[in-house]
C-alpha cells in the first residue's frame, strides 16, 4: 500500500473515530461516548483531549509532507480548535490560577474536565480530584510542540499572559502533592494527594519547552515570549532522580511513568534510570493485554465494590495478581521503541496492540482495559498470567487509539521523529556540552577594587560596567512579579519567592536595559551568616558546583559576585579573597574563570523581559557599618549610667558582650527607654550590638541578637518545603512533638516561625532556624547523605552537635560560639557519619559467623565502648534501608503484629493483616509508617534498642521459617524480659538505675543473646 492510500485510510479512521466526536462550537472531545457503572465518560478531560488530538495533528503534518495542503489545513485547524477550546475553558478559571499560585491548595486548582458542549465546569471544586499537574503540563507541553511545528494556537497578549501564569501554576510541581494521572491520589482512592513522579516529569518537560518560547511563532513579537525559572526545572529533575522508579509514596511503580521516561515528555536524561524504571514496569506490571496501572489496582476488577470510590485498607490485597491490564501502555512503548530506533521492539508492541484490538463497525478499536471475569479470578490468583481476559465496554479509549495512530505514522515513514518533537526535548534533558561559567567580580567602590587588586583579584565597579547595570536577586524577584500580570484577567505575575542560582546565572534585558544579576547567595545582607568568610567561600563554591551540574544551556552561565564595604570591614576577609582569586585563575575548576562584565554578557543566556508597568530601581551602593568610625546610630554617652559605663566593653570579646546583653535583657524590654534624654530604646542598643557582633564575628552575640530582635532567616518556609518535598518529616519540640511534613505543598513563613518559637531560649530559637537552613542547603548539594532518613528531629540534631549528647541544651552557648561555617560542618559531619554507618545497629544484629555477613557484632563486642552513648547516637537519627524495610514487612507473616512500645495494647503497632493487605514491602508509605512508629519511642537509646530487637526478631524468623507466634511481638516487653534474664544470669549492677539500663550498657552481641532467648520462648 503506497503512502497516499495509507494516509487516506488513516484520514477516514481518524474522522470516524475521533473528529466526528469533536464538538463544532467548543472544539472539545468527550473521553468516550460510554456511560457505564464506572462513570460518565462524555465529559472533556484535559489530558484525554490533548492525547486524542495528537494523531490529528500528526496526520496534518503527514499530509503537509506530501503537499496535500487542503487536508493538512483541515486537520491542523481541528487541532487548533481543540487546543483553543481547552485554553478558553481554563481562562474562564483565571481566578483559580491566580489563587493557586499563592496557596498551592487542591481546592484552588483548575478543573480537570469540562462540559464538552459548553466548555464550562461540570463538577464542583470538592467533588473531583481536580489538581492534576500532569494534565495542565501536557497541555502546555503540546502548545509548545504544536506551535513549534507551525500551528498558531495562542492569538492575543491576554492569552500569552494566561499561559505565563500557567507556567507559574506548574512551576513548583516538585513539591506539589496532586491527585495524579488516575485522579484519586493515594492508591486506596481516599483522596489523599501525593507527589507523583509522572506529574513532576510532565511539568519539567513543559517548563523546559516553554522557557524563552515565543507563543506567536518563530521571530514574532517578543511580547509573546514566556519564561520558566530554570531552578524549577532543576528541582524537578532532582525530584525525579530521587523518586524513580517509584511513582509516589503509595505506588512503588506505575505504568504512567512511561509517559515521562520517553515520549511525549522525554523528561529523564539518565539512560540507566530510564531503563531501570521501564524494566520495573514491565517486570511487575506487564501483561499479555497491556500493563497494569500499578500494583493492587482494583479499578474495574470483578471483585471491586462499584458502589463506592474508595477502598478499605484491608481489601487491597484482594486485587493482587488480578489487576486490569491497559493496552494504552503498549502504545507508549511502541512509540518510544521507534524513537529509540529499536525496530524489533517496535514491531513487537505493534503486533501486541493489533492482537488485542476489538472490531466494531469495521474499525479495529483499542479498549480501555482488559479485566478478568469473576469465574477466572481464583485460577489467576493461583497461577498469575494463566487466564484469559475480556475487554471492558469503554470502546475505544480515544487517548490510546490516537497514540497508536501516531506511532503507526512514524512506523510507516509518514512523519519524522522531529515532527512530533520540534522543540528537541529528547536531546535537552542533559547538557550536551561542558558548562562554561564566567565569574564576574564587582567591587562596591574604588577603595574595595584596590583592596581586591592587592589580593590578586580583578574587579570592576558598577560605574565601570555602564551602560550595563547590576541588580540583586531580590530585584529579579520584583521584576518577575510583573511578568504575566493582567488586570483584565485578574492575574498578577510570579508570586514573591526567592530566586536560586540558575536563575541568577542568566543575564537579563528588562525593557531594553541590560543587567547582570548578583548571585543568589547574596540575597540577605543583614544576616549574620553572610559575615562568615569561610561560609561565604563554601556556599559560593557549592553554588558554582550546582550550576556546573545543572546548567543545560549552550550559553555560558554567569556568576556575578559583589564585594561590599560591609564585607570588607568584617574580621575575616582573606579566605574569601583567596577563593575569588583561585576561581579567576581557574585553579578550582578548569571551566570556571574570570570574565569582564561586557564579555560575560556577550557569552551569556540573555533573558528578555517586557514589563511595561515596571521600572527597576537602580541599586544603591552605600558604605556599610564602619567600625573604625564607631558610627553608632546614637551617642553612647546618652545611655543610662548602667549601660554607658559598660558600653565600651561590648567590643572587648564575644562572651562579655553576650553576658552584658543577657543581663540587661532581664531588666529591659525592647521598647523600654535606656537613655537619659528619652532618645534611645533598648532595641537600638541590641541592633548596635548585632552590628558589632557581625563585623567582629562574635557569633554567640550575633545569634542572641538575631533572636532577641525577632529576626528570621529569609525564605525559611521555602527551605522547609524543599525538605518536605523529599518526603522528610521535620520534628520540632522535645515532649509534645510538632510534625512538619509534605502533606501541604506550601508552608507559611509566619506559621513556621510560630512553630519554631517553642524553643526555650533565644539561642535555641536561632540555632533551630539555622539548622533548618543548613539541612535544606545540604539536601540540595549532597542529597545522598539523607538516604534512608524519613524524619529529622531538630532538637535531637542540636543535641548531637553538642559535645555531650546526653546533656541537651547545657552546652547550647558553646555551640552558638561556633562560626556558621563550623556549625554547618558539624551538622554535615553528623550526617556523613550516620551515612557511613548506615544501619550499623541493624548490621550488627544481622551478622552471623556463617560467612554470609562480616561478623560485625563480635568486633563491637570486643570494643571498649560506652554502649548506652552508642545507642543514643543511633537513636537520634533513625535510618532504614530498603532491605531492612522489606525484612520487617516479611516478618509480619510470623506474628499478629509488631508493637513499638512496652504493652500489647499500645497504639504504636504494625497490624500484620492490615499492613500486608494494604501495603507492598517496597512502598514508601510503609517506610513512613515504620519511621513514625519508631519516632514515638523515647528516650533515644531505647529507640535504637527497639530497632536492634526488630532486626534480631527478623533474623530468628529467617532461621525458623516454620515457626509462628500467635500474638503480638511487643518489642519493649522483649527488651524488658531480656534485661531480666541478664540480671538473673549475671547479677544486678548497683551502678545502673534499672535492669533495662544494665542491658543497654552491654554490647550488641550480648543484647542479641538475651533478646534471642526471649523471642525463642515466644515461638514455643
Amino acid at each position: 500500500m503506497n503512502n497516499t492510500n495509507i494516509l487516506n485510510r488513516l484520514y477516514q479512521d481518524i474522522q470516524d473515530i475521533i473528529l466526528k466526536r469533536q464538538h463544532p462550537v467548543t472544539g472539545l472531545l468527550p473521553a468516550s461516548t460510554a456511560i457505564t457503572t464506572h462513570g460518565d465518560y462524555t465529559d472533556a478531560w484535559v489530558r484525554d483531549n490533548v492525547y486524542s488530538i495528537m494523531s490529528v495533528w500528526a496526520l496534518g503534518l503527514a499530509y503537509k509532507r506530501v503537499g496535500e495542503t487542503e487536508r493538512s489545513d483541515e486537520l491542523c485547524q481541528a487541532t487548533i480548535k481543540l487546543m483553543r477550546g481547552l485554553l478558553q475553558s481554563m481562562m474562564r478559571q483565571s481566578a483559580k490560577v491566580e489563587k493557586f499560585k499563592h496557596t498551592m491548595h487542591a481546592k484552588d486548582a483548575l478543573h480537570a474536565k469540562y462540559d464538552t458542549e459548553s466548555g464550562l465546569t461540570v463538577v464542583a471544586d470538592d467533588a473531583w480530584g481536580h489538581l492534576q499537574i500532569d494534565a495542565t503540563s501536557i497541555f502546555l507541553l503540546m502548545i509548545a510542540q504544536m506551535t513549534a511545528s507551525g500551528l498558531r494556537i495562542v492569538n492575543t497578549y491576554d492569552e500569552v499572559d494566561f499561559v505565563q501564569n500557567l507556567i507559574y501554576y506548574i512551576a513548583f510541581a516538585y513539591r506539589i502533592p496532586d491527585y495524579g494521572i488516575w485522579e484519586r491520589g493515594n492508591k486506596i482512592n481516599n483522596g489523599k494527594t501525593e507527589i507523583n513522579a509522572s506529574s513532576v516529569g510532565m511539568a519539567k518537560a513543559a517548563l523546559q519547552a516553554l522557557d524563552g518560547f515565543n507563543l506567536f511563532g518563530k521571530n514574532a513579537s517578543s511580547r509573546a515570549i514566556v519564561h520558566s525559572i530554570p531552578d524549577g526545572i532543576s528541582r524537578a529533575r532532582n525530584t525525579l532522580a530521587r523518586l524513580l522508579p517509584r511513582e509516589s509514596i503509595s505506588k512503588e511503580v506505575d505504568s504512567a511513568l512511561l509517559s515521562i521516561i520517553g515520549f511525549p515528555a522525554f523528561a529523564v536524561g539518565d539512560k540507566k534510570l530510564v531503563k531501570k524504571t521501564r524494566d520495573k514496569i514491565l517486570n511487575e506490571l506487564g501483561g499479555q493485554y497491556g500493563c497494569k496501572r500499578f500494583l493492587w489496582d482494583g479499578h474495574q476488577t470483578a471483585v471491586e465494590d462499584h458502589s463506592r470510590i474508595h477502598y478499605e485498607h484491608n481489601e487491597l490485597t484482594n486485587f493482587k495478581d488480578i489487576e486490569s491490564e491497559w493496552p494504552l501502555f503498549f502504545t507508549y512503548l511502541y512509540i518510544q521503541a521507534l524513537y529509540d530506533g529499536d525496530e524489533e521492539q517496535a514491531q513487537h508492541y505493534r503486533s501486541q496492540i493489533e492482537a488485542i484490538m476489538v472490531e466494531q463497525d469495521g474499525k479495529m478499536l483499542i479498549p480501555e482495559l482488559y479485566y478478568l471475569d469473576k469465574a477466572h479470578v481464583a485460577a489467576e490468583k493461583e497461577n498469575p498470567g494463566s487466564q484469559p481476559r475480556v475487554p471492558n465496554e469503554n470502546l475505544p479509549l480515544v487517548w490510546a487509539q490516537s497514540l497508536f495512530y501516531t506511532g503507526f505514522m512514524i512506523d510507516e515513514g509518514l512523519i519524522e521523529l522531529d515532527d512530533l518533537d520540534p522543540c528537541q526535548l529528547r536531546f535537552r534533558s542533559t547538557s550536551q556540552n561542558k558548562t562554561q561559567i564566567a565569574v564576574v567580580i564587582l567591587a562596591e567602590n574604588e577603595q574595595i577594587k584596590q583592596l581586591l587588586a592587592d589580593h590578586g583579584v580583578i574587579a570592576e565597579t558598577p560605574s565601570e560596567i555602564a551602560p550595563l547595570s547590576v541588580m540583586s536577586a531580590n530585584q529579579l524577584v520584583d521584576a518577575y512579579q510583573h511578568l504575566g500580570e493582567n488586570s483584565v484577567l485578574g492575574l498578577t505575575g510570579r508570586p514573591r519567592r526567592r530566586m536560586q542560582s540558575l536563575a541568577t546565572a542568566q543575564t537579563y534585558q528588562i525593557n531594553g536595559a541590560q543587567y547582570l544579576c548578583l548571585s543568589s547567595v547574596q540575597q540577605d545582607n543583614c544576616n549574620y551568616r553572610n559575615y562568615d568568610a569561610e561560609l561565604d567561600c563554601e556556599i559560593l563554591l557549592n553554588e558554582i558546583n550546582h550550576i556546573n551540574k545543572h546548567w543545560i544551556n549552550r550559553e555560558a552561565a554567569v556568576v556575578t559576585y559583589m564585594v561590599t564595604q560591609s564585607m570588607c570591614e568584617s574580621a575575616q576577609t582573606k579566605p574569601l579573597f583567596d577563593a575569588l582569586k583561585k576561581l579567576q585563575l581557574r585553579n578550582q575548576f578548569n571551566n570556571v574563570g574570570y570574565a569582564s562584565a561586557a564579555l560575560a554578557l556577550r557569552a551569556s543566556r540573555n533573558c528578555k523581559l517586557n514589563l511595561p508597568n515596571f521600572e527597576l530601581a537602580a541599586m544603591q551602593f552605600t558604605p556599610g557599618f564602619n567600625l573604625a568610625n564607631k558610627a553608632y546610630p546614637f551617642s553612647p554617652a546618652a545611655l543610662t549610667p548602667e549601660l554607658s559605663e559598660n558600653f565600651a566593653e561590648l567590643e572587648s570579646c564575644d562572651d562579655k558582650c553576650y553576658q552584658l546583653l543577657v543581663t540587661w535583657a532581664t531588666k529591659y524590654k525592647l521598647d523600654d527607654d535606656v537613655s537619659t534624654d528619652g532618645t534611645i530604646k533598648f532595641r537600638q542598643v541590641i541592633e548596635a550590638c548585632y552590628q558589632i557582633a557581625r563585623h567582629n564575628n562574635y557569633w554567640l552575640t550575633a545569634r542572641w541578637c538575631f533572636s532577641a530582635l525577632g529576626k528570621a532567616h529569609a525564605d525559611l518556609a521555602d527551605d522547609l518545603s524543599l525538605l518536605c518535598s523529599r518526603n522528610l518529616s521535620i520534628l520540632v519540640g522535645t515532649n509534645n512533638l510538632t510534625v512538619l511534613s509534605g502533606d501541604e505543598s506550601l508552608l507559611d513563613q509566619e506559621e513556621l516561625l510560630h512553630t519554631l518559637d517553642i524553643a526555650t531560649t533565644p539561642l535555641e530559637r536561632t540555632l533551630v532556624q539555622e539548622l533548618l537552613v543548613i539541612l535544606s542547603y545540604t539536601i540540595r548539594t549532597n542529597t545522598q547523605l539523607f538516604n534512608g532518613i524519613r524524619s529529622i528531629h531538630l532538637h535531637n540534631m542540636l543535641s548531637m552537635c553538642t559535645e555531650n549528647s546526653s546533656k541537651q541544651c547545657v552546652t547550647m552557648e558553646a555551640l552558638a560560639q561556633l562560626s556558621p561555617y563550623q556549625f554547618m560542618q558539624k551538622v554535615q559531619a553528623i550526617l556523613e557519619n550516620q551515612h557511613k554507618t548506615f544501619d550499623i545497629d541493624v548490621k550488627v544484629s544481622f551478622s552471623r559467623q556463617d560467612g554470609s555477613h562480616e561478623y560485625i557484632a563480635e568486633k563491637h563486642h570486643a570494643m571498649d565502648t560506652d554502649w548506652l552513648l552508642w545507642r543514643s547516637e543511633r537513636g537520634l537519627i533513625a535510618r532504614f534501608d530498603d532491605d531492612f524495610l522489606s525484612a520487617i514487612w516479611q516478618s509480619l507473616a510470623f506474628c499478629k503484629g509488631i508493637v513499638f512500645a512496652d504493652h500489647a495494647n499500645d497504639k504504636a503497632k504494625l497490624d500484620s493483616d492490615l499492613v500486608t493487605s494494604s501495603m507492598t514491602p517496597g512502598e514508601e508509605s510503609f517506610a513512613t509508617l515504620v519511621d513514625k512508629l519508631i519516632q514515638e519511642a523515647h528516650p533515644v537509646y531505647y529507640k535504637a534498642a527497639l530497632v536492634e530487637v526488630l532486626a534480631i526478631y527478623h533474623q530468628y524468623c529467617q532461621q525458623h521459617e516454620n515457626s509462628q507466634c500467635h500474638n503480638y511481638v511487643v518489642l519493649g516487653d522483649i527488651l524488658a524480659q531480656a534485661a531480666l534474664k541478664l540480671v538473673e544470669q549475671e547479677g544486678e549492677d548497683s551502678a545502673c538505675q534499672s535492669h533495662l539500663e544494665q542491658l543497654l550498657m552491654r554490647s550488641p552481641v550480648t543484647l542479641q543473646h538475651y533478646v534471642t532467648l526471649v523471642i525463642k520462648s515466644l515461638f514455643n
